[in-house]
C-alpha cells in the first residue's frame, strides 16, 4: 500500500504548509524542496482604511504540475481515471463535535438534535469511492464508513457526527473500492466536546479566538441542565466554583459549534457574557492583567462536570499591525467553469502570529479589483488555519490573483500573500445568453409609527436597494421577490407606501411578494386579506403568468420560462413568529414541484418562503432557534415544531430546487447563508439577508448595511450574485455559480 500522499499531507500541516497554489486538488501534495516564495514586501497602507491601495507590491506562488498516474483494482483490471486535476476530496470542517456526551444528565444521546454532520466533498472517475479511516489505519484496512461517489449525484455527503467515535480520522478517495492506493486524502477530528483557542500565549490587547465543539441543544424542557463556558485564572487545584471571571451559556444563545469567537467581545451570538472582567473597547489596548487563564467547557448548569479547557497566557506589551499569512495553499477545483469550489490553508510564522482575521481580495495585475467587496473576514482559530470560504464562487472577469491579509485589532496587514489564477477561468463566456434574471430583498421593514413618522434609515435603503435594481437589471429581468417582513408592522399605509416607491422605481408592475411575520403584526385576518386580494388581482393581469393557490395565500409565477413557487404562512395561533404551513399547501406544492421535475428535470425551480428550515441556513442549526416553521397536518391539529421535514421531502423531490428564505437578516457571506446539496438535503438553500439592516451576529465583516440578490439563469447555470447595495459592490464571498444537474 502507498502511504506517500497521506504523509505528505501531514508533514505539509505540520511543517506549516508550503506556499504552493493547488488548483487542482489534493491528488498529490508538493514536496518541500520544491517550493518557492518571492519576498513578502510590505506597502505603506492609509491608516484611516481597511480597503488596501492598488500599487501594492505583490508576493508571488508557483503553480505545481500535478502528476496523473493510473491504478490497479484488487482484481487487477486497469481503471480508466479522469485528469490527476479531477481528483479531490474536503471536509467542511476540520473538527466535529459526535453530541454523545452527557447522556446520563439529559438523556440526550446526540440523535436528531445534534448539530454536527460531516460533510465530505469529493471528486474523480465514475467507480471512485470514498473511505473514512481512522488516521491510525496508515494502511487503509478497515474503514468505518465508505460509499461509492457516483451515488452522491454530485451532492456533498452527509456524514452524522455521532457515528463516529472520537478520535481522528482521514477521508480518502480511490479510483474504485479495493484500489491499492488513494488519489486524495483530507484530514479530520471527531470530539466529544472541546475548547480551544488559537494561540497560547497572547499580549495584553490581542484579541483572543476560541472555539469551541459542543452541542448547543437545551438539554431539559426546563432549561436546567447546559452547556457553558466560564474563564477563570489558572486554578491549581483544578476545582472550580462561583470565582470565575466570566461565563456564558451555549444553549440557545445564536452561538454556533466550530466557528471562532473573540473573547474581549462583550458580546459573542446574541448574548453577553455574565461576570464583571472587563472587555476592551475596539481598537484599544486591552485591560487584561498579565497572568494564566482557563477556558473551562462545563457539561451542565454545575461545576463538576468539565468536559474540556484550555490553557493560555496573557502577558505584558501591546501587538503592532497585523501579519499577513506566511504561506497559502489552495486546494481547489472548477476553476475551469469559472467557480472555486475547495479550501485554502494559510499559514502564520511563529514569530509573526498575530492575526486574528484573514481577508481575502479579487484583484488583477493592478491591484484589488473595482467593484467587488473582500471576502468576508473569517476569524483565525488555529495555525495553519483553514479558510473555509470557496464553496461554488464565482471568478469575476478580469480577476488574475487572489491577495490573503491579516487582520486584528489594528487593522490589515501591510502586506499580502498573492495566489495566481489558471487562465480563462471566467464564469460568464461571451456567447453564453441570460434567460432569465431576477432579484431578492427580504425584510425591508418599512415602518410608520402611531404619530405616523417614518422608519427614515429603513427607507432609504429600500430606496437605495430599488435604484440599483432600476439601474442594473438586464433586458432578461422577470421580477423582484421581496421575500417576506415587507412591512414592519403590517399597517395599509406602510402596504401603500411600499407600493408608491416601487412606483417611483418603474418596479411596481414586476414585484412579488411573500409574507414575513412583521406582515402579520396587525392580525392574520387583516395581512391575508390585503395579501390575498393583491394576489387574486395581480394574477387576473397577468396572462396566465401567475396562478394563485387555494385562498390566494400561495401562488405560482413564471418569469421567463422559470417557475416561481411562493409559500406563506397560513395563520399564527398565537405564535408571531413563526410560519404555519398546512397540509392543503403542501399538497399544492407537492403537485407542482412533480409536475415541473417531469415536464423538465434539469430546469431549476424557484420555492419561497420567510422562515429558514432547520439544519439548513445560518440561525437554524440547535441552540440558534431562528428556524421558525411549523408543519400542520390540517387547520386544527397539532404541528410538527421546527422539523417541517414533509417540506424538506417535497423540495428533494426536484433536483434543481433552490429553497429561498429571510427572517435571519444575516449578512451573505457570513457563515452557512448558503447551505449546499448534499445526500442529506438536495435542495439548495440560500438566505436573502436584510435589506433594512444587517445582524452581525456570527461573522463581522466591514461597514455592510443592507443586501440582496441577482439571479441570472443560464442554459447550464445559475448564478447568484450577491449585492451590498450601499456602496453598490458586489460580494465575492456570496456569488455562486451551480451548475444544473
Amino acid at each position: 500500500m502507498k502511504k506517500s500522499i497521506l504523509r505528505s499531507g501531514a508533514t505539509l500541516l505540520a511543517v506549516g504548509l508550503s506556499c504552493t497554489a493547488l488548483f487542482a486538488g489534493c491528488a498529490a501534495l508538493p514536496e518541500q524542496g520544491n517550493n518557492s516564495m518571492q519576498n513578502n514586501v510590505d506597502y505603506e497602507m492609509d491608516e484611516t482604511t481597511d480597503v488596501p491601495p492598488t500599487d501594492e507590491i505583490q508576493t508571488g506562488s508557483e503553480t505545481p504540475s500535478v502528476p496523473s498516474d493510473s491504478d490497479t483494482q484488487s482484481g487487477g483490471d486497469t481503471v480508466q481515471e479522469p485528469a490527476a486535476a479531477d481528483w479531490y476530496i474536503r471536509t467542511d470542517a476540520n473538527m466535529y463535535c459526535n453530541a454523545t456526551y452527557n447522556a446520563d444528565e439529559s438523556g440526550l444521546t446526540g440523535g436528531d438534535d445534534s448539530q454536527q454532520t460531516v460533510y465530505i466533498s469529493a471528486g474523480g472517475g465514475s467507480s471512485a469511492w470514498v473511505g473514512i479511516y481512522a488516521k491510525s489505519d496508515a494502511a487503509f484496512e478497515s474503514p468505518v464508513a465508505g460509499y461509492d461517489l457516483a451515488e452522491t449525484n454530485g451532492c456533498r455527503y452527509a456524514l452524522p457526527a455521532k457515528d463516529l467515535a472520537a478520535g481522528d480520522y482521514v477521508a480518502a478517495v480511490f479510483p474504485a473500492e479495493g484500489a491499492s492506493s488513494p488519489r486524495a486524502v483530507t484530514e479530520f477530528s471527531v470530539t466529544e466536546g472541546a475548547v480551544t483557542t488559537n494561540k497560547s500565549i497572547y499580549l495584553q490587547n490581542e484579541e483572543i479566538v476560541f472555539s469551541f465543539y459542543a452541542d448547543t441543544t437545551d438539554t431539559s424542557s426546563d432549561g436546567g441542565s447546559y452547556r457553558w463556558l466560564g474563564l477563570y485564572q489558572k486554578q491549581e487545584d483544578g476545582a472550580y466554583g462561583e470565582e470565575y471571571l466570566k461565563w456564558v451559556k451555549l444553549c440557545g444563545n445564536q452561538l454556533v459549534s466550530g466557528q471562532g469567537y473573540i473573547l474581549q467581545e462583550g458580546k459573542i451570538g446574541e448574548v453577553g457574557w455574565s461576570g464583571t472582567y472587563p472587555v476592551r473597547p475596539a481598537n484599544a489596548e486591552a485591560l487584561w492583567e498579565p497572568g494564566t487563564y482557563e477556558l473551562v467547557l462545563f457539561g451542565d448548569n454545575g461545576y463538576d462536570n468539565v468536559l474540556n479547557k484550555t490553557e493560555f497566557a496573557v502577558v505584558a506589551g501591546k501587538t503592532g499591525s497585523a501579519y499577513a499569512p506566511e504561506s497559502v495553499v489552495m486546494n481547489a477545483y472548477g476553476a475551469e467553469s469559472g467557480y472555486l469550489s475547495g479550501e485554502v490553508l494559510c499559514s502564520f510564522a511563529q514569530d509573526r502570529f498575530n492575526a486574528s482575521g484573514v481577508v481575502a481580495y479579487w484583484a488583477d495585475e493592478n491591484g484589488v479589483l473595482d467593484g467587488y467587496l473582500p471576502f468576508g473576514e473569517q476569524r483565525v482559530t488555529g495555525n495553519p488555519q483553514r479558510y473555509f470560504v470557496f464553496e461554488n464562487i464565482m471568478i469575476p472577469d478580469g480577476a488574475t490573483n487572489l491577495r490573503f491579509y491579516g487582520k486584528n485589532v489594528n487593522g490589515l496587514s501591510k502586506s499580502y500573500f498573492r495566489v495566481d489564477l489558471p487562465e480563462n477561468t471566467q464564469t460568464i463566456k461571451a456567447d453564453e445568453t441570460v434567460l432569465s434574471e431576477f432579484a431578492y430583498l427580504s425584510d425591508t421593514h418599512i415602518s410608520i409609527d402611531d404619530k405616523g413618522t417614518e422608519n427614515a434609515g429603513n427607507t432609504s435603503n429600500f430606496k437605495t436597494a430599488l435604484s440599483d435594481i432600476s439601474v442594473n437589471k438586464s433586458e432578461a429581468f422577470g421580477g423582484l421577490f421581496i421575500v417576506g417582513d415587507v412591512t414592519d408592522n403590517g399597517k395599509a399605509a406602510e402596504w401603500e407606501r411600499v407600493e408608491g416607491y416601487l412606483t417611483e422605481a418603474g418596479l411596481a408592475d414586476s414585484v412579488y411578494y411573500a409574507l414575513g411575520n412583521h406582515d402579520y403584526y396587525q392580525g392574520y385576518d387583516s395581512a391575508s386579506s390585503i395579501f390575498s386580494t393583491w394576489v387574486n388581482e395581480k394574477a387576473s393581469a397577468s396572462d396566465g403568468a401567475m396562478t394563485a393557490g387555494t385562498s390566494g395565500m400561495w401562488y405560482e409565477v413564471v418569469t421567463n420560462g422559470v417557475h416561481h413557487l411562493v409559500l406563506n404562512s397560513e395563520g399564527t395561533d398565537g405564535d408571531a413568529v413563526s410560519a404555519h404551513i398546512t397540509r392543503t399547501q403542501l399538497n399544492w406544492l407537492d403537485s407542482r414541484i412533480t409536475a415541473l421535475e417531469e415536464e423538465d428535470p434539469n430546469a431549476p425551480v424557484f420555492v419561497y418562503l420567510h422562515q429558514p428550515l432547520t439544519g439548513t441556513t445560518a440561525g437554524t442549526m440547535p441552540g440558534e432557534g431562528w428556524d421558525h416553521v411549523k408543519v400542520k397536518e390540517d387547520t386544527t391539529n397539532g404541528a410538527l415544531v421546527r422539523g417541517a421535514d414533509p417540506l424538506k421531502e417535497i423540495l428533494n423531490k426536484h433536483q434543481n430546487s433552490y429553497f429561498i428564505c429571510g427572517h435571519n437578516h444575516r449578512e451573505l457571506d457570513a457563515y452557512r447563508s448558503m447551505f449546499n446539496s448534499s445526500t442529506e438535503l438536495s435542495t439548495i438553500f440560500v438566505q436573502t439577508g436584510g435589506t433594512a439592516y444587517i445582524s452581525k451576529e456570527i461573522t463581522p465583516t466591514v461597514n455592510l448595511k443592507h443586501e440582496g440578490w441577482y439571479v441570472r439563469v443560464y442554459e447550464d447555470k445559475v448564478v447568484f450574485l450577491g449585492r451590498e447595495f450601499t456602496t453598490g459592490q458586489w460580494l465575492s464571498g456570496a456569488c455562486y455559480v451551480f451548475e444544473l444537474k
